[in-house]
């Protein structure tokens, strides 16, 4: 199943890779940072007719599609173009996500960055690797020596805009730099120890499920932004979850985890 995922991922991101760079159509959905353009269908129709055809009892939940619920133990769920805003804006911090569940556990997770061929994998109990080559979380021990990416979307709702802004000056006074992709790139670095850690306060189902596996297969740990494990939704009802996540090196995610907490 890992070899399928991974063949589904790249032929998504070839696909990505002959849109990039022209100017997109774009269509709103929720909100004003929640867009879909044709590439992402497109690469989604790839995947998903890739699965369908070699999995034909499995569901299915995809960003665009919604889900497609079978009676399985085995649940694929599909980011085709994670970063779509800066894919539209023709910033190359975007890619793929493809991961599976069994029952409520993801077993399997691809990350695929199609401009620069970057590809990150994992099986559940089998290490995390990129390119190949094993990957491990930052052995950093202190919160003032790593870079930590803080993704945020627009946020019309005042009160919850000023929340965001506190936590990020709390984390501002503690890290070494905050940075951020807003984009599966930021689980990439967790990952591989170029971050410390990210932390993404609103976010859904197929952008955290292949990155969660990923960064704790690489030793991390990805949890609720307070801390706490997280449940996954894989009900009809799980395109409208949304998750507050927290990823990072063990050492260092207790701190940050505690900010949020006290913000």
């Amino acid at each position: 199943m890992l070899d399928s995922a991974i063949e589904l991922a790249q032929l998504a991101g070839h696909s990505l890779l002959t849109r990039f760079g022209q100017k997109q159509t774009i269509s709103t959905k929720s909100d004003i940072s929640n867009i879909v353009t044709v590439a992402d269908t497109a690469a989604e129709q790839l995947i998903v007719q890739g699965l369908r055809q070699r999995f034909p009892s499995h569901s299915i939940i995809s960003e665009e599609l919604g889900s497609d619920l079978r009676p399985s133990d085995y649940t694929w769920v599909v980011d085709p173009l994670d970063g779509t805003s800066n894919f539209a804006a023709g910033i190359p911090w975007f890619g793929v996500l493809i991961a599976l569940f069994r029952g409520t556990e993801p077993i399997l997770g691809v990350l695929h960055t199609p401009v620069n061929g970057d590809l990150y994998v994992a099986e559940k109990g089998s290490g995390a690797q990129r390119n190949g080559q094993r990957i491990q979380v930052s052995d950093e021990t202190e919160l003032r020596n790593v870079l930590w990416a803080c993704g945020m979307d627009a946020q019309p709702n005042l009160d919850a805009a000023e929340r965001d802004i506190h936590l990020l000056t709390q984390l501002l006074q503690r890290v070494r730099n905050v940075r951020a992709t807003n984009s599966l790139i930021d689980a990439a670095y967790t990952a591989d120890g170029r971050l410390g850690g990210m932390l993404n306060q609103s976010t859904r189902l197929w952008d955290i499920a292949a990155p969660m596996l990923i960064v704790q297969e690489a030793g991390g740990l990805y949890t609720a932004s307070n801390g706490a494990p997280l449940q996954f939704d894989l009900s009809a009802s799980a395109p409208e979850q949304i998750y507050s996540v927290l990823a990072g090196a063990p050492q260092l995610h207790g701190a940050v985890a505690e900010l949020v907490r006290e913000s």
